[in-house]
């Protein structure tokens, strides 16, 4: 027990006390280096916050107040107010007008074909097509000494329209170009009715002349001409958006092959008579150089991308002051904007009016 004793002497004062001071500096030492630390990390985050503040970014406000165009300016950006001209637009899309041969258009064909396909095949589902024509015909104004229409015949062919031979040519407006497409259809269109024409003298109705007629188009040929048109900009009216349009037209030397059968009487019939016939075709021929081929031209609106709320309201304040110009602009040129049902039944009025 002595010897254990002996072998652990006990702790001073004077060395407890200068344990405790170690421990106490180490603690300290240890808290100022956390503190130390955490001061310079975040003095480092601050530096960086104001150094993409000041340096790399800016206000919104002022961002959105430099870029946003005002609605008072009335001076439109030069470069908006220029048009490119055909030689710029040519020479970055490596087309010469002189020199590059014409282009063909099978896939075009192609994709026709398949439309057309397709609406052969839906005319064909209850007789809707055949139904269609006669309520067509027989609709609107008919002339009083002409009888119900009925439709005995409608057959839409088996071959398809071919376009070949694209090409660019200058317009006849200053920087602008068009395309011609030469086309060729031959096929055997057909459409038979049956009528009635009413002698209304010596009293109203005083008798009728049966008439059949069988119309065939045999072959439809010519040149299409598709153009853009972009209206200059008025100093007058700025704010009123322009009306951009796809004009199509054809060429004069269009080539319409008639066939036309008809049979006129009751008891005693007239066959194939030859001057009904020339007249027929005639008339058609003009309906159509009436209504497409050029000056004339059928008009396909553009619409316009940058139309906003205050553009679309000036539109509508002008309407009854521009609501004329339309059917004035363009040397007679009428408007897709109506179905096709719609269309055709123009085809027929003019037909009856002629």
């Amino acid at each position: 027990m002595e010897t254990a004793t002996a072998s652990n002497p006990p702790i001073s004062q004077h060395e407890l006390m200068s344990i405790i001071s170690d421990i106490s500096c180490a603690k300290s030492s240890s808290l100022s280096f956390i503190k130390g630390f955490i001061l310079g990390q975040l003095s480092v985050i601050v530096v960086v916050v104001l150094v993409l503040r000041y340096l790399f970014t800016e206000d919104v406000k002022r961002v959105k107040k430099r870029y946003i165009p005002s609605r008072l300016s009335s001076t439109p950006p030069s470069r908006a107010a220029i048009p490119l001209p055909k030689d710029h637009i040519t020479s970055k899309t490596y087309y010469d007008m002189m020199h590059h041969p014409p282009e063909s258009t099978d896939w075009l064909n192609v994709l026709l074909a398949q439309a057309i396909l397709q609406y052969r095949e839906d005319a064909k589902v209850n007789d809707r097509l055949i139904l269609a024509v006669d309520d067509i015909l027989n609709g609107g104004v008919k002339p009083n000494f002409l009888g119900p229409i009925h439709v005995t015949e409608l057959n839409l062919g088996e071959e398809f329209p071919i376009f070949s031979n694209a090409r660019i040519r200058r317009s006849d407006d200053v920087g602008s170009m068009r395309a011609e497409i030469d086309f060729e259809y031959n096929d055997q269109v057909t459409l038979g009715i049956e009528t009635q024409l009413i002698l209304n003298w010596p009293k109203q109705a005083f008798a009728a002349l049966p008439i059949s007629l069988v119309l065939s188009v045999v072959r439809f040929s010519g040149t299409l001409t598709i153009e853009l048109i972009s209206p200059p900009a008025t100093t007058t009216q700025p704010k009123i958006p322009l009306e951009r349009y796809i004009a199509i037209s054809s060429h004069s030397d269009f080539v319409l092959d008639l066939k036309v059968q008809s049979l006129i009487g009751s008891r005693t019939k007239l066959e194939d008579i030859p001057k009904l016939r020339d007249l027929i075709q005639t008339k058609l021929r003009n309906v159509y150089i009436d209504k497409l081929v050029y000056p004339t031209f059928v008009k396909i609106k553009v619409p316009n991308m940058w139309k906003d709320k205050l553009d679309n309201k000036e539109t509508a304040d002008n309407t009854a002051f521009d609501g004329t110009s339309s059917a004035t602009t363009g040397l007679g040129a009428t408007e897709l904007d109506t179905t096709a049902a719609e269309k055709l039944e123009e085809f027929v009025e003019d037909i009856k009016e002629a």
